[in-house]
């Protein structure tokens, strides 16, 4: 596994995963397509961040083969970096995110970051247990959103881990 700075000439794969159902369910509790124009003025937002402002980089997630099988945000705040990941249902249970999740820490980490937070509903049993095992601890209820598809609210927590033990 390996990360790659996304490239504008990759929107289609990125849109694609972004319409893959079991990625936009867990995403927010619903099962909407993205409007792809405002997906695509997002990407391109994020590949035009300036070095060193705070920012969010998309990378894709590649298999050794070089299969891109999700994507991973490293957004940049003020004293944190939250690292959220979405994998390709086929590509789950692999491996793949965990390691995704500790090389996000390992470059955050050489830029400076000491500490890292994630949002996760609660209910999202899967991405729980995946950064739990990546030494994230669970955190204050950071809000509540409606999950159209489970027809009420969810709450969301954050999750947050200090870098320098990364590994």
């Amino acid at each position: 596994m390996y990360l790659e700075k996304a490239k504008l000439e990759e929107f289609e794969i990125y849109y694609q995963m972004k319409c893959e159902k079991y990625i936009a369910y867990w995403s927010q509790g619903n099962y909407e397509i993205p409007p792809r124009e405002n997906l695509y003025r997002f990407y391109t937002g994020c590949l035009q961040s300036a070095e060193g402002e705070q920012c969010k980089e998309i990378y894709l997630i590649k298999t050794d083969a070089g299969e891109t099988a999700g994507y991973l945000y490293m957004d940049y705040l003020e004293n944190s970096v939250d690292i959220p990941i979405a994998l390709c249902e086929r590509f789950t249970k692999k491996g793949l995110a965990k390691q995704a999740i500790s090389e996000g820490l390992r470059m955050a980490r050489e830029k400076g970051y000491s500490q890292s937070e994630v949002e996760i509903r609660a209910d999202n049993a899967a991405s729980i247990r995946l950064y739990t095992s990546c030494g994230y601890h669970r955190g204050k209820k950071t809000r509540e959103i409606y999950s159209s598809a489970l027809k009420q609210s969810v709450a969301m927590y954050a999750y947050q881990k200090k870098i320098e033990d990364a590994g």
